[in-house]
């Protein structure tokens, strides 16, 4: 079953991925429980800053996702007819404690909701991080998106992002966008991906891939402890693929690498008042892509993308941002445009 929608032309962007119910623990002693999120929505949202048009969301979620957050991501103009809704009760859930805000841990929500004597939610006592069943290369679980998730109206879209879900997603998705003729394809692998033993199946997952995104410490695990220059690891995973490589540092900002040229651009966050980081990567790709489509610049494409983020940080659930003024994106995007640095 798929949620109906108002929009039927094709969306000029979708984005593929996982929609969560995130529960997250602060370095100030806050909690959040069950607030809308997940990749696939921080990313959509961080496109829809910029643009009217509705981006087109590729998810699968279970019977017990709310009926009530489809209806509010298609009331905030986001696409929802590639929103599936699997008669099943599925894992929806993400665990997120912060200790510092640039240190996340996303397993045993029990032991952390205890250090801090709240009592851990339901919804998590038998909580297993996404990550683990993502890396899987075997199986291909109940969650995990198809190509048949698809909607027809979606396989004309100019550009996609493929956000971090399940390994075989990732392959199949992939595979069928490129034969649909799609013009620009962007991929991050799940976390679970970046250990050395997995190099050869994220080779093939950036096989036919044009845009590729990573946090600069997951993708440093992915190599052995003596490759260090990070140029070396982006020229290697360039000739894997992707010719435009993106590289998240921490809460600071993104290294941008053009492998034709081989041109290296730093572009900083804008400053924010940090008060969720957890969709800050997929926030950006979303930026970014939005402004790939119009542009091809990956320069000038980073600095929205780098916008998008700051308004993504500055509050919780992944439509936060579309609730912001207007004006603010562009106030932000301006500024930006003297502090990025080569």
């Amino acid at each position: 079953m798929t949620p109906n929608s108002a929009p039927e032309k094709t969306p000029e962007m979708i984005f593929a991925g996982p929609l969560r119910m995130e529960y997250f623990l602060t370095p100030d002693g806050k909690e959040y429980s069950h607030l809308l999120g997940g990749p696939c929505l921080y990313a959509g949202a961080g496109a829809k800053i910029w643009s009217p048009d509705p981006p087109g969301l590729v998810s699968r979620v279970g019977e017990n996702f709310p009926e009530d957050c489809v209806r509010l991501i298609r009331a905030k103009g986001l696409d929802t007819r590639g929103i599936r809704i699997i008669p099943n009760k599925l894992p929806i859930e993400g665990f997120y404690c912060y200790e510092q805000w640039d240190q996340c841990i996303d397993w045993d929500p029990i032991k952390y909701y205890a250090r801090r004597n709240i009592p851990c939610p339901p919804e998590l006592l038998d909580y297993s991080p996404p990550s683990i069943s993502e890396s899987q290369t075997s199986s291909f679980p109940e969650i995990a998106i198809r190509s048949e998730d698809i909607p027809k109206a979606f396989r004309q879209a100019r550009t996609v992002y493929i956000a971090p879900c399940h390994y075989l997603s990732q392959i199949t998705l992939s595979v069928a966008l490129r034969q649909y003729g799609l013009g620009t394809i962007c991929l991050s692998p799940s976390k679970g991906m970046y250990v050395p033993a997995s190099l050869p199946q994220v080779g093939q997952l950036l096989h036919g891939i044009d845009i590729f995104f990573a946090e600069e410490e997951n993708l440093r695990k992915l190599f052995p402890a003596t490759v260090r220059d990070i140029l070396e690891i982006m020229d290697f995973i360039a000739r894997l693929g992707p010719k435009i490589i993106l590289l998240q540092k921490e809460l600071q900002g993104v290294t941008v690498y053009d492998s034709d040229s081989k041109r290296m651009h730093f572009s900083p966050f804008y400053p924010a008042e940090i008060k969720n980081p957890i969709g800050v990567g997929d926030s950006f790709c979303g930026g970014f892509l939005e402004a790939w489509h119009r542009t091809y610049d990956p320069v000038e494409s980073a600095l929205y993308g780098c916008v998008s983020a700051s308004l993504a940080v500055e509050g919780v659930g992944g439509l936060y941002a579309l609730d912001r003024n207007p004006g603010l994106a562009k106030a932000r995007l301006f500024s930006l445009r003297g502090s990025s640095s080569v």
